[in-house]
């Protein structure tokens, strides 16, 4: 279970393949960096600080709305070896449609297809060619990796003030789908002195706890943007015997970001108000 959820959580930003007839809504570019071994020059990377050392890993992010309003998404995340895990979804609205994940490490193919208030799972062992099915009954508030922001953005204000929102997340591999939490964990300023909020995943289960650590999402207030994050990551590090689960620290550049909004802040208050929806209250300043 373990290694599992592990590869599965770490890609929580939606991302997706070309089509002619398809909008861009995110491209991003982000750099993985083991906390064992972060660069002396990069240990504020949590923070905003610059880091000039050259990742361990890197992921690339690209998501589009095609005209059927659904958001196509890819993510890969690469090692010094090359590509190990290329992760799709589809999505609308942050209700998760059809997931794809190939894992090249782990060797296998998982598939997820939510139809008619059901979810179908699919495995297929690239080594062999065999097929694992099962079915379930899909939840409200099932989600995927890549499709966890989608699903918790418009709630974004709510979880600033301190709302929890539950989430079943699928893990396609084992076929199955695990409660998690998200909570408002702090907030905090970067090294130029910019507000952040920092958003926590926790399993709920005893069981599942026992094997898996909260996940840690670093957002900009203003605008929703995850800058970084901090957890296990979907990359495993090559050793001679085979590869080892990694926890991470990974940061975000944005190349295209459609839900880029502006926040608004009152005077004399101590703390940004988030406004990614409605009007806002108070003064405004475009971020």
């Amino acid at each position: 279970m373990k290694n599992s959820l592990s590869v599965l959580l770490a890609a929580l930003v939606i991302g997706g393949p070309a089509r002619a007839d398809a909008k861009m809504l995110l491209e991003i570019h982000g750099r993985i960096y083991p906390k064992d071994s972060i660069p002396s020059e990069c240990k504020g990377l949590l923070e905003g600080a610059p880091c000039p050392a050259q990742s361990f890993g890197k992921v690339r992010m690209v998501s589009r709305l095609e005209q059927d309003g659904l958001v196509h998404a890819m993510n890969v995340f690469s090692a010094p070896e090359g590509d190990q895990v290329i992760e799709e979804s589809w999505e609308k609205e942050g209700h998760v449609r059809r997931a794809v994940i190939e894992n090249r490490v782990l060797q296998k193919k998982s598939e997820l297809e939510v139809k008619d208030g059901k979810v179908h799972y699919k495995v297929t062992d690239l080594r062999d060619q065999s097929v694992k099915t099962s079915v379930d009954d899909a939840e409200e508030n099932l989600v995927v990796p890549s499709t966890v922001m989608s699903y918790v953005r418009p709630h974004f204000e709510d979880l600033a003030k301190g709302k929890e929102f539950p989430l079943k997340v699928a893990v396609l591999d084992r076929r199955d789908s695990f409660s998690f939490v998200m909570r408002k964990l702090k907030v905090g300023k970067t090294v130029a002195g910019e507000d952040y909020l920092v958003l926590e995943m926790a399993p709920v289960s005893l069981i599942v706890k026992a094997v898996v650590d909260p996940m840690r999402f670093y957002l900009k207030p203003g605008t929703g943007e995850l800058f970084a994050f901090e957890g296990k990551s979907a990359l495993k590090r090559k050793k001679s015997d085979g590869y080892e689960d990694l926890k991470v620290q990974t940061v975000y550049d944005y190349k295209v970001n459609s839900y880029r909004k502006t926040v608004a802040v009152k005077k004399d208050c101590s703390e940004p108000e988030w406004s990614l929806k409605g009007a806002p209250k108070c003064e405004v300043k475009t971020q």
